[in-house]
């Protein structure tokens, strides 16, 4: 349990912010980006490993509104379905950004941000589940 505190303050120093996660219908695992909230196309896909399993899905898609909006959403895989601790976090490289935490059964996010075009940007993703961690982070992806 602390090293899921230890990695979840980590993400969160790098990803500083909060955002606010909608209530997923039964088919988040499958949907497109608006089943989500975000907006734009997927440009990314990151698979969150734990001792060899992939336990969820870190998505980022992109749009060209507000000078660049990229979008960040972490889809369970593993656990889908069941309640269980998940974090994802996205910002403009060396920036603040936001990070959306809690108990979720199916993705965490949305979390945006604007004016990425000619930016790049970091992302990051993780679920606890029994005191295993599997998590990712990506920095300086989606540069643009």
């Amino acid at each position: 349990m602390r090293r899921t505190f230890a990695t979840a303050a980590a993400l969160a120093l790098s990803l500083t912010g909060l955002g606010v996660a909608t209530a997923p219908s039964a088919s988040a695992a499958t949907s497109g980006a608006a089943e989500y909230g975000c907006p734009g196309s997927l440009v990314g896909t990151y698979n969150t490993p734990a001792s060899g399993e992939v336990w969820g899905q870190l998505r980022v898609y992109y749009s060209s509104a507000n000078s660049g909006t990229n979008c960040a959403v972490l889809l369970a895989k593993k656990y889908y379905g069941s309640s269980h601790y998940m974090e994802v976090g996205i910002n403009i490289s060396g920036r603040s950004g936001k990070l959306d935490s809690g108990a979720y059964q199916y993705y965490a996010g949305p979390v945006t941000v604007t004016g990425t075009n000619g930016h790049c940007i970091d992302v990051g993703g993780g679920e606890d589940n029994g005191g295993i961690w599997a998590g990712r982070s990506v920095k300086g992806v989606h540069c643009g």
